[in-house]
């Protein structure tokens, strides 16, 4: 049967993490907000996304106090220049309530596009201090920000800046999967093989296919290999593997090729020709059965067993009967 995303255990080393977090138990920072906008600055490191993907989990270093709230945000920038930037909210995690002075994260499953950046509302810093942002010095470290929160699908325009200062967040993103080789490249019509796939991105997979038929079964060994077993094929040729996992599906640029013996015709074929057909079509000649007068040499296929147009495995055998 097939194996389930959740035997995925190895760590999540192919995905991607953007933002920077807060020292531990940061000082609170955002009494003067709410912040609602996104990092325009130029520093490193980036927190926009550099691939369409699935934002997994996103983390922030707390402070002290008690009941702090945070919401996460994903913003598409609309243009505008630096004093008239306008924000689209794409996409948004919270209120989450964090744990005092340690290193809060969630996990979710939130669509992303490339370019989209992240960004933290604290929408109850008023009442309680929340350290959404940190002090970098760097003076091209900007960031942009608004008043209240807003939901999905709202614009926003920036009221203020901030220069010097930090989002305390992290993102970690994964893109859809990418395969790069596949081992062996061949296996029977029968099915059965055992493929090793070589690539990225492979967390949280939920379907690996050759062609438009599912593997028989798959296990994840880690973010870069997955062993699938080939289902059976109606028919000899070559078929793209794919992988999908919550971001996407990734399709393999090398072809897995479907082998199997194709029985051709023999009758009216002396021996020597009907072996080299059977050759040439990947089958096997198996027992031969001479009627009375009938020779090696001399002899025609009469009959053959099974008949032209069989789809076997590779290497299978035709048995044939020779008349003379």
């Amino acid at each position: 049967m097939r194996l389930p995303s959740s035997s995925f255990a190895a760590p999540a080393q192919a995905q991607t993490t953007i933002g920077q977090l807060a020292p531990p138990s940061p000082d609170p920072y955002c009494i003067n907000g709410p912040y609602d906008g996104a990092p325009i600055g130029t520093a490193a490191p980036t927190y926009t996304a550099p691939f369409s993907g699935l934002v997994t989990s996103w983390s922030t270093n707390a402070t002290a106090g008690l009941g702090q709230e945070i919401n996460f945000k994903i913003y598409k920038s609309l243009g505008g220049g630096f004093e008239e930037e306008h924000f689209l909210v794409v996409g948004q995690s919270g209120p989450q309530a964090l744990v005092p002075s340690v290193l809060n994260t969630f996990n979710v499953s939130l669509p992303i596009q490339a370019g989209d950046v992240i960004a933290l509302d604290d929408d109850n810093a008023i009442a309680v201090p929340n350290a959404c942002l940190f002090q970098t010095g760097n003076p091209a470290d900007l960031v942009t920000y608004t008043e209240g929160d807003a939901p999905n699908g709202t614009m926003l325009e920036a009221e203020g800046h901030e220069e010097g200062v930090r989002f305390n967040v992290t993102a970690t993103i994964l893109g859809p999967p990418a395969i790069t080789s596949i081992t062996p490249a061949a296996g029977s019509i029968e099915g059965g093989t055992s493929v090793v796939l070589a690539g990225s991105d492979f967390a949280q997979v939920s379907g690996v296919n050759f062609g438009s038929v599912s593997a028989k079964s798959f296990a994840v060994s880690s973010e870069g290999q997955i062993t699938a077993v080939s289902p059976p094929s109606k028919t000899l040729g070559k078929v793209a593997i794919t992988v999908t996992n919550s971001a996407g599906t990734g399709t393999s640029t090398q072809l897995f090729s479907y082998q199997g013996c194709k029985v051709p015709k023999l009758t009216g074929k002396k021996l020597k020709a009907a072996k080299k057909r059977l050759r040439k079509a990947d089958c096997k000649l198996g027992k031969v059965k001479k009627q009375e007068g009938a020779t090696g040499k001399t002899g025609k296929v009469s009959k053959q067993k099974p008949k032209s147009g069989k789809l076997l495995a590779p290497g299978s055998k035709v048995n044939v009967i020779l008349k003379p």
